[in-house]
């Protein structure tokens, strides 16, 4: 059974939880990236929740360790790791808008490359814009974008989890003392929000991004994106922030 400070400390945890969960790097990559591919929301789901579980796995693993190296080494290897992240996110961004313009960059999303009529080198499956038939044709690019946005989602999870929330290391402390009761229930109440706001935040935003229709941004959202996940993880090296 919980006491009055175990539901405090449970509550400080979800309000924790809920706050920085709202910083952009928890979701905004996934957003982006999920627009510029076109994530259907099963697979956005599934890359969203795997970063989830990796940053509160994370995160509580860290809390945890800071039980036997102490709340100073705990918090500063956790910010060795938010460093590492930005950086990462930097620089995922940066390639992933390489890869977009090498590939062409002026096309559909989910790498659907647009060319002159009579310039493709396979059938084209349509034409860019009403009442203009045979000016623009598209196609798939087959050699540069097959079998290469799995490994790319599962890279951008992994970074984006890897990137631990270092206010809940206090709290683990603080309950680590009140029995197993609260420390699960601290624990949970972290873990918990955090997850399900990464998720549904992520799967919100790709599906909002379908009601959207802007074709000229559209033939740019992967270069786009990717210089905006670059810019985030800059902003992020740049302005170091407590979570």
């Amino acid at each position: 059974m919980l006491d009055g400070t175990g539901y405090a400390l449970a509550s400080v945890a979800v309000g924790t939880a809920l706050l920085h969960t709202l910083i952009p790097d928890h979701w905004l990559p996934f957003v982006l990236i999920g627009n510029a591919r076109r994530w259907s929301v099963a697979e956005t789901l599934v890359v969203s929740g795997f970063a989830a579980l990796v940053h509160v796995g994370l995160s509580i693993a860290l809390g945890f360790g800071a039980l036997g190296l102490g709340l100073g080494a705990g918090a500063t290897f956790g910010g060795t790791l938010e460093r590492a992240s930005s950086v990462l996110l930097l620089g995922f961004g940066a390639l992933y808008a390489a890869w977009a313009l090498r590939k062409g960059a002026h096309f559909h999303p989910g790498g659907n490359r647009v060319h002159l009529e009579g310039q493709a080198s396979t059938p084209c499956a349509g034409h860019e814009g009403p009442g203009h038939p045979g000016h623009l044709h598209y196609h798939a690019d087959e050699p540069l974008i097959a079998g290469r946005g799995s490994a790319g989602a599962f890279w951008l999870a992994l970074i984006v989890g890897a990137n631990p929330c270092v206010l809940i290391l206090p709290l683990i402390l603080e309950t680590a003392g009140r029995g197993t009761a609260a420390l699960v229930a601290v624990c949970l109440a972290y873990a918990v929000p955090t997850a399900v706001l990464m998720t549904g935040l992520s799967v919100l935003g790709v599906a909002g991004g379908r009601r959207v229709r802007l074709p000229l941004a559209a033939r740019h959202m992967e270069v786009g994106s990717g210089l905006l996940i670059a810019a985030l993880g800059l902003v992020l090296l740049l302005f170091d922030h407590p979570r």
